[in-house]
């Protein structure tokens, strides 16, 4: 927690395990003092990001069944160190069409939360889905099917913003984010749960997923207050590249001028 307390971070996210491979995650000596951490410093929410090889919308049923497995293990993991929110990418339907990778993301998710509580009980986090950039057979690369996916699954949801931008919602300029937001208000409501507040290293409408630090890349500066205020109360990560801790110090100072304040000012500003 360190890192959290020197960049003045008010919510934090990790990963549980290897993003990148099956391997369950495992108990950490330092989990207590991580809890103790996250409370001490006062970060809420907590979110841990699933495995990248998660697929719950597989045309493959082994890779579906493996898939609400890791996701079950995840969220009782981030349960366990008291994380509120694991994040995970809606998938793809392989090329069976959306309506039927919607139903298999559905049933996935259902699974993955019924296996969870038998795990972890009422400990075990909640997830949220992440929109998409709309690559290839990618779900959830729009607003309504975000939307979709809270009211027939029970979950919420979690907006990239890097991703929106190249699946065409349009954050060049202020005028466009307010409309941006406003729509994903209408279409997700009340089930927009954490946003990713990334720039976008590629274009308006691409598909192509890339992120920048914020005010670096394509996304207007003048985006970011819109997006702020039209999202309200909205908890924010940041999934940007890492560069020095002054840099990414700078970042977040920058960001929570952008929000309207800062609640919390980094260490030594």
């Amino acid at each position: 927690m360190k890192a959290a307390r020197e960049l003045g971070c008010e919510t934090i996210q990790i990963f549980v395990s290897n993003p990148q491979g099956w391997a369950d995650p495992v108990t950490r000596d330092d989990a207590d003092a991580f809890v103790e951490g996250t409370r001490e410093l006062g970060v809420s929410p907590v979110v841990a990001h699933a495995k990248y090889l998660i697929n719950l919308a597989s045309t493959n049923e082994e890779l579906r069944d493996l898939s609400v497995r890791a996701l079950a293990y995840e969220l009782s993991a981030a349960g366990a160190l008291g994380a509120d929110l694991v994040v995970v990418h809606a998938g793809s339907h392989g090329g069976d069409g959306e309506e039927k990778g919607m139903d298999r993301l559905v049933d996935g998710l259902g699974r993955a939360r019924e296996q969870a509580t038998s795990i972890a009980g009422a400990s075990a986090a909640e997830p949220v889905v992440e929109n998409s950039c709309g690559a290839g057979t990618q779900l959830c690369s729009t607003f309504d099917a975000l939307g979709e996916v809270a009211r027939r699954a029970g979950v919420r949801v979690c907006v990239d913003t890097a991703h929106a931008f190249v699946s065409g919602y349009d954050l060049s300029s202020a005028e466009g984010a307010r409309t941006v937001a406003a729509d994903l208000v209408t279409s997700a409501g009340d089930a927009v749960a954490l946003v990713h507040l990334n720039d976008a290293k590629n274009e308006l409408g691409s598909h192509r997923d890339g992120h920048r630090k914020v005010g670096k890349g394509r996304i207007s500066i003048d985006a970011w207050p819109e997006i702020f205020d039209g999202l309200s109360g909205v908890p924010v990560v940041m999934e940007t590249p890492y560069e020095t801790p002054e840099a990414d110090a700078a970042e977040v100072f920058l960001v929570k001028k952008l929000a309207g304040g800062l609640r919390k000012p980094p260490i030594g500003r």
